[in-house]
């Protein structure tokens, strides 16, 4: 069984490596700094022999959503989803949004590169402070 990334592994130093270049870069909008997230969470997703899915049409009570990623097991059965957002959005009101339109609650992770929230079983499971390393174990 895989174990939770602890604030000191490598995937989680490159993620905040990558964020300090696009900032340096002036870069904030939401397609460049997800890629930083998308990688960490592809990482670990590899320690539980998932694979991280960009962009995977879901039909979601008859309306068709497109998470940022699907995480899948080795049988194709969907694990959880990602949805990010820029810093400049306001992710409570953008995570209102996606659940308005359908998106999944099962074990659903929005993030702004600053907050993580974490929805399982439809409900608000956890709020994490992703500048604090310790707060991205997975």
């Amino acid at each position: 069984m895989a174990t939770a990334m602890k604030g000191s592994h490598k995937a989680i130093g490159a993620y905040y490596e990558r964020l300090r270049a696009f900032e340096g870069q002036g870069v904030g909008h939401e397609l460049a700094v997800r890629s930083a997230f998308q990688d960490l969470l592809a990482e670990a997703a590899k320690s539980r022999g998932w694979t991280l899915i960009p962009e995977l049409t879901l039909k979601v009570g008859g309306k068709l959503v497109r998470p940022d990623a699907t995480l899948r097991d080795e049988w194709h059965l969907p694990r959880g989803y990602w949805e990010a957002k820029d810093s400049a959005d306001v992710l409570d009101d953008e995570v209102r949004k996606k659940i308005e339109r359908g998106y999944p609650l099962v074990n659903t992770i929005f993030e702004d590169t600053r907050r993580g929230v974490l929805f399982q079983n439809g409900r608000e499971a956890l709020r994490a402070d992703l500048r604090q390393p310790d707060d991205l174990n997975f």
